[in-house]
């Protein structure tokens, strides 16, 4: 071949390339900081499980195993560019290792791989163009990417079987079985062979350079980025957000994109535009402003609108002139990004059910950009849905979103012979109560019958009363971090003053929070355990006996923050079956578990964008012909009991808590 022509090319591609990349650093630059790089052995099994492995495609069989083969096949094909590269200078390069056997099993692998990249690229056009699932756009760049990778394909195949026609005893020659199979079918003289040997290996090496810069004008970046961006994920769950600190900062929460950490940007750059996450988000389905895939791409459109202004201001903070950069970010003219980019309706209609981000291929983290532009809304704008307003209050002046008094926390237990830990002084776990079971009357019921079960199965516990307060998940999910750190340290304090090792709790929200979150504020405990968990422990041990032989049909409701968030799921399930009922699956479960509507603070806000998300999940309980609705969440009981009377099946289903069928099913 050429080696001039193949220098020039190589040198315009990669300074062309070099500068795009650079431009797309300015812009993370720009961004605030944030270390990612703890845990290494975590990261590299992520990158390897949902990066490589691509576990997360592979929940949508079909489609997910198309881009496995593509995905592979083209980090197998790009061996065989190296070394087309190489004969650009030496017709006969070979990479190190590939020159013998090795070579010769690659040229079959190679072939392989390159027919199942045909079919792959073949059927994900049929699909895009015919088949068209709701959650895909018909793009034009979607097309143009897989008849690219397909032409990369057959440029190589091509070129292969004209070199065998030109090189008879070519040590390749029917290891790589499609190029042999062509080179005999095509009948090529030596002049077409040669001619068509140098067409198809400049056209190869042009598409792959022309490929290489394409790839960041589009949402095709994403093959840039997405291991890193998998590589960089938080391994926290995904409602978990991390504490803003408070001192020396004007601003809180994210206003503009440079308030975002540089991870987010690069999660708009690695968007995919596949829709997962829209699936079963409940926004989405219901008919709600919010789309998680347009949460993200519109602010990296905005992004890449005012690229030019915002890489000046990263390339001020690299040379550490912070002042410039505050000046130069103050001065790009733009559309408020909370509220304005992202609007209002979309931002408070999320409920952090996480399932955008536990499905999303590339691990963007849906959540924290909601969560700190509501902060920037609460904090810098004393901006919130009008109903909500009274909620905030509650909390600020009585530590619960119900606005009930203070005082009234503990007469819940009427006369229950509950201790409480300042009588008690210590014990072997605290039940945390948390709001809904201390405040709202049908989870008081809830937290009564726990406290029975606890009683009679001789387990050591005991309740805060008085000295509880929030455990600041509302606070927080809304936005007002300041105010949820104060409710936080105060726990904290307390569970250190009673020196409490063990939390049992009926509330997932609480659960996730205390088990998640406090070790923010430099307290962990030995064990924080949901009820279900702990019922399912006292009934295998026999310290709860309970009748097997409830003839009723109950289907079980996922609450997102005890499975999603933290993976309980068996727990509760392995109770249903040991009380004997018939248990029956939702078509959304597990996993996959349909939100109830409530969390994200939600739960204090009014509905009115749409279908009610707890609408559609008691009509999914209903299809099931369940009579009961098992829920082991207060936020969920309460959700699916009003869309039960809401929508007028009170005489077909009701809703009731784990510990309530336990407590039912009680053996004398």
């Amino acid at each position: 071949m050429n080696p001039v022509v193949m220098t020039v090319l190589m040198l315009m591609s990669v300074a062309f390339f070099i500068d795009t990349l650079t431009g797309r650093m300015w812009l993370l630059k720009a961004a605030e900081g944030e270390s990612r790089w703890r845990h290494l052995g975590a990261r590299l099994r992520n990158l390897l499980v949902i990066g490589f492995g691509q576990r997360r495609l592979l929940y949508e069989k079909t489609a997910g195993w198309m881009h496995l083969w593509i995905f592979f096949g083209f980090l197998v094909v790009f061996t065989r560019t190296c070394t087309l590269v190489g004969r650009g200078y030496d017709s006969d390069f070979h990479l190190p290792l590939l020159g013998g056997g090795l070579g010769l099993a690659y040229a079959l692998i190679k072939d392989v791989f390159e027919v199942v990249v045909l079919a792959a690229v073949l059927f994900a056009v049929w699909r895009r163009l015919f088949q068209r699932p709701a959650r895909l756009h018909l793009s034009l760049e979607g097309i143009v990417v897989l008849l690219w990778i397909g032409a990369l394909m057959v440029t190589d195949l091509l070129g292969d079987a004209a070199l065998f026609v030109l090189r008879p005893g070519h040590p390749e020659l029917g290891w790589a079985f499609v190029g042999t199979a062509l080179s005999a079918w095509v009948g090529w003289t030596q002049a077409a062979a040669h001619a068509w040997y140098v067409w198809m290996y400049w056209v190869h090496i042009l598409l792959l350079m022309a490929f290489l810069n394409y790839l960041p004008f589009g949402k095709h970046f994403h093959v840039l980025t997405a291991l890193f961006n998998v590589f960089t994920m938080k391994l926290e769950p995904a409602a978990v957000v991390q504490r803003m600190e408070f001192e020396g900062r004007e601003s809180f929460g994210v206003g503009k994109l440079e308030d975002h950490n540089w991870r987010r940007l690069l999660d708009m750059f690695t968007c995919t535009e596949c829709g997962r996450c829209t699936v079963h988000c409940p926004t989405a389905t219901t008919g709600k402003a919010l789309q998680p895939r347009e949460l993200i791409t519109a602010q990296r459109d905005e992004l890449y609108a005012l690229a030019k202004q915002i890489e000046f201001v990263g390339k001020q903070k690299h040379a550490g002139r912070t002042a410039e950069a505050a000046a130069a970010s103050a001065a790009i003219v733009r559309e408020p990004l909370a509220g304005g980019v992202i609007g209002d309706d979309a931002l408070w209609a999320c409920t952090t059910c996480g399932y955008c981000q536990t499905v999303c291929p590339v691990s963007i983290e849906h959540i924290d950009h909601i969560v700190d532009m509501r902060r920037h809304l609460m904090m810098m704008e004393a901006r919130m849905p009008t109903e909500f307003a009274t909620a905030i209050k509650g909390l600020e002046t009585n530590s619960n979103p119900w606005n009930v008094g203070a005082a009234a926390r503990e007469d819940w237990l009427g006369d229950l012979p509950v201790p409480r830990l300042r009588d008690k002084g210590t014990a072997e776990y605290l039940l945390f109560v948390g709001c809904a079971g201390s405040y709202d009357e049908r989870n008081k019921d809830v937290l009564r019958a726990l406290c029975r079960l606890l009683l009679k199965a001789g387990v050591d516990f005991a309740v805060l009363g008085t000295d509880e307060g929030c455990c600041g998940d509302p606070a927080r999910r809304s936005g007002h971090e300041y105010l949820f750190q104060m409710q936080a340290q105060q726990n904290v304090e307390t569970f250190k003053k009673y020196e409490v090792k063990q939390v049992i709790t009926a509330c997932p929200h609480c659960f996730s929070m205390i088990r998640n979150e406090y070790p923010q504020f430099d307290w962990q405990a030995a064990d924080v355990i949901h009820h279900s968990q702990l019922l399912a422990e006292l009934i295998h041990d026999g310290k709860l006996k309970v009748n097997a032989g409830a003839d009723v049909k109950v289907t079980y409701h996922d609450s997102c923050y005890l499975g999603r968030h933290n993976d309980v799921y068996e727990a509760p399930r392995r109770v249903v079956d040991a009380l004997g009922a018939a248990r029956v699956e939702m078509p959304r479960h597990d996993r996959d578990g349909f939100c109830c509507g409530a969390g994200g603070a939600r739960m204090w806000m009014e509905e009115s964008e749409g279908t009610r998300i707890n609408h559609h999940r008691v009509d999914e309980a209903a299809a099931t012909g369940a009579a009961e609705v098992c829920t082991a969440c207060p936020f969920c009981l309460t959700m699916i009991g009003d869309g039960i009377k809401e929508t007028e099946r009170e005489e077909q289903m009701r809703a009731l808590d784990l510990a309530e069928m336990v407590e039912r099913s009680l053996a004398d």
